[in-house]
């Protein structure tokens, strides 16, 4: 059963949370959604995990032996009736369903959602005491479960399995059960530990966290790309010549000095401070989905003198799976950004197919797009998705 998902306003206030607790501190939040409904059931969770493309697992403890099971898994029985879990990530990519749940979070950017992982556990599953490195929200759907939340600090970490990282037990400060519709929200680094006192279904909502590492990786593979960023290292006299200019320093050949790091510091800075480099490929990488979605090109690529005939003979536009969108400014220039690919959207018309095709969970007719294709951007943005396979024209069997 599928139902719009809204946030209890007597139970959650946006405001005060971002300034009292966004990683800060975890909270419970008690019916968060009032009458709260699956968006995905036990059985559609299990069929899911089994479809080409799904990361799924099975997480199970048996006489305190942790083993882990990748998917796809077709036969639950060897696990027992007790003490496993199947975790499923990325839902709400494969199961458009799920999507809804997502939108009540919208209080934070789009960009800074991951995915909607779903877990099964039979009584007495779970995963074990752990760290993340990213706050998460839990939601408590069908059943009830045990979590406990534990202060930050040193702990000893572990691999029980090679697949499957713990650490060594934690002092719970939050120890509460979460019935349907409560909330739990652990910021990254805090440890946790959940384990299900009933067959329950549980739905986390994880925040994307580009590290350091990720975003100067993103920062070169874009500038490569075009070519950008080519200015090449350049000596220092002082680092060849000793003390006067006729002398030659005597340090070793084979030796790299601090003052030659710090030249090359100096240039990795100065590209750095190339501020419209450095936000065309930080919004570039937050608009590609860390799961890149499967593109299925057209056997011939569509071009705009065609494009109008060409959609008279479809019924609807289909999206490829976990598509991101994302706008910006850039020199002052409005773009819409999409899988890293960039369109300008000077004209309204152009923004409101934008957002129209953001909205779309996986598929829209046709009939909503034609009255945004009087305009010449908004064709570009269109024949743009199409020639990239990141939109498919289709035709509706139902």
């Amino acid at each position: 059963m599928t139902t719009d998902y809204v946030l209890n306003h007597y139970a959650f206030d946006a405001v005060a949370f971002l300034r009292d607790y966004w990683q800060q501190k975890p909270l419970v939040i008690r019916q968060g959604f009032i009458d709260f409904h699956d968006p995905i059931e036990a059985e559609e969770l299990a069929g899911l995990a089994l479809e080409p493309g799904v990361d799924s697992r099975v997480v199970s403890c048996k006489n305190q032996q942790w083993d882990l099971v990748h998917g796809p898994v077709d036969d639950y029985e060897q696990f027992g009736e007790t003490d496993w879990s199947l975790l499923v990530q990325a839902v709400n990519e494969h199961y458009p369903p799920a999507q809804e749940l997502l939108r009540a979070f919208r209080f934070l950017p789009d960009w800074r959602v991951d995915d909607l992982m779903v877990s099964y556990s039979t009584p007495g599953g779970g995963v074990g005491p752990h760290l993340d490195q990213y706050d998460v929200f839990i939601i408590q759907g069908q059943g009830k479960r045990r979590w406990q939340v534990g202060e930050p600090g040193l702990y000893i970490e572990h691999c029980p399995h090679e697949d499957l990282k713990q650490i060594e037990g934690f002092e719970a400060t939050i120890d509460v059960v979460l019935e349907p519709g409560d909330i739990l929200y652990i910021p990254a680094g805090f440890p946790h530990a959940g384990e299900s006192l009933e067959a329950a279904l549980n739905y986390s909502v994880g925040l994307r966290a580009p590290s350091q590492a990720e975003l100067l990786s993103a920062f070169a593979d874009d500038a490569l790309d075009q070519n950008k960023l080519q200015q090449r290292f350049r000596d220092r006299t002082s680092d060849l010549l000793a003390g006067n200019e006729n002398e030659l320093n005597d340090c070793e050949p084979w030796h790299i000095s601090p003052s030659v790091v710090s030249n090359f510091r100096e240039l990795l800075q100065s590209a750095l401070a190339d501020e419209g480099q450095l936000h065309r490929s930080i919004v570039s990488l937050l608009s590609r989905n860390p799961r890149p979605p499967l593109p299925e090109w057209p056997q011939q690529p569509y071009t705009e003198s065609a494009l109008i005939y060409t959609l008279q003979r479809y019924d609807i536009l289909i999206k490829a799976v976990g598509v991101r969108m994302v706008t910006t400014v850039l020199n002052e220039q409005r773009f819409a950004v999409i899988q890293g690919h960039w369109y300008a959207l000077d004209e309204d018309d152009a923004e409101a197919l934008f957002v129209l095709l953001l909205e779309s969970t996986d598929y829209l007719a046709l009939e909503q797009v034609h009255p945004y294709l009087n305009s010449s951007q908004a064709r570009q943005l269109l024949l743009g998705l199409l020639n990239e396979g990141l939109f498919m024209l289709d035709h509706d069997e139902s």
